[in-house]
């Protein structure tokens, strides 16, 4: 290990030491367990998060799984292994809520893009299994070519609302032909949403009166709500897992923000975040 890694490992250790199950606020969510079965630790939620306990359920469950896949010292490799897991495991699970549904009453199907020209939340754990996918499945040119693309856009959106990046001229960075070109590893938010009329959302995307309609009324349309619940409480339950547990930085960041830092920046990023620094900072999820 180089003398730059071990001062960030000795570091990080020593934070998580001293704020461990604390938040940047100094609240507590997270407890650990014993199971008198086996055991072995697990995690559970302090006082519920959701009306739902089906979703605080789920919650504990996704910090449960932190702790399993990470142990006693998060590393980069570590936390990509446990958000490639969250988000296949998330996939299932939407997928059998789903499979609930009337036949027929699915609205999104490929090539149906109206929701990728938004403001797209993520953690410095997705973003970076985003970016280890880029760099495992495209070509130098095709990077460089991305690269480009991302801070094009980051330059259009610099300084707007998230109302205003709700937008025809604001497209997804990995939208490519009406279609998502990181579907495999998309994130979260995006696998949450899954419309129940895509006329709606044509409308109120590029149909002026429908889309000052939506805005004004400051929420979404129709669509299935037990996907939304489910992404809302698996996100919750990382979160508070890699916050609480690691102190790891797991606020929210703006996709388009996020990845030009990882497309233009230092290589060791990922390292440094995983040691308990906080490198996306300028990369903060504005909520304007």
């Amino acid at each position: 290990m180089s003398s730059r890694k071990a001062e960030r490992a000795a570091l990080a250790r020593k934070r998580r030491k001293e704020r461990a199950f604390r938040d940047d606020a100094g609240r507590v969510h997270l407890v650990l367990q014993r199971d008198p079965a086996n055991g072995h630790e697990r995690v559970a939620l302090k006082a519920p998060l959701f009306a739902e306990q089906w979703q605080n359920e789920l919650a504990a469950s996704a910090a449960t799984t932190v702790l399993g896949v990470l142990r006693r010292e998060p590393t980069l490799e570590g936390v990509l292994e446990l958000t490639r897991s969250a988000l296949a495991s998330t996939e299932r699970l939407i997928a059998a809520l789903l499979a609930r549904a009337p036949a027929g009453a699915l609205a999104c199907k490929s090539g149906c893009d109206h929701c990728c020209h938004q403001v797209v939340g993520v953690t410095a754990a997705e973003a970076l299994t985003i970016h280890a996918h880029l760099e495992a499945t495209r070509s130098a040119d095709e990077l460089e070519r991305l690269k480009t693309r991302v801070a094009e856009l980051h330059e259009r959106a610099r300084g707007l609302s998230s109302a205003e990046r709700f937008s025809p001229a604001h497209p997804c960075a990995f939208l490519e032909a009406g279609s998502c070109s990181i579907y495999e590893v998309r994130p979260l938010s995006c696998r949450g949403m899954n419309s129940l009329d895509a006329g709606e959302c044509a409308s109120k995307l590029r149909e002026p009166e429908g889309r000052a309609e939506f805005l004004a009324k400051g929420h979404g349309g129709r669509c299935f709500v037990e996907p939304i619940q489910a992404f809302r409480a698996v996100s919750a339950g990382l979160q508070l897992g890699l916050s609480e547990l690691y102190h790891l930085d797991a606020r929210p960041l703006d996709l388009l923000a996020v990845m030009r830092l990882l497309l233009e920046g230092d290589a060791e990023l990922g390292d440094a975040w995983a040691a308990g620094q906080q490198p996306f900072e300028a990369a903060l999820r504005e909520q304007r």
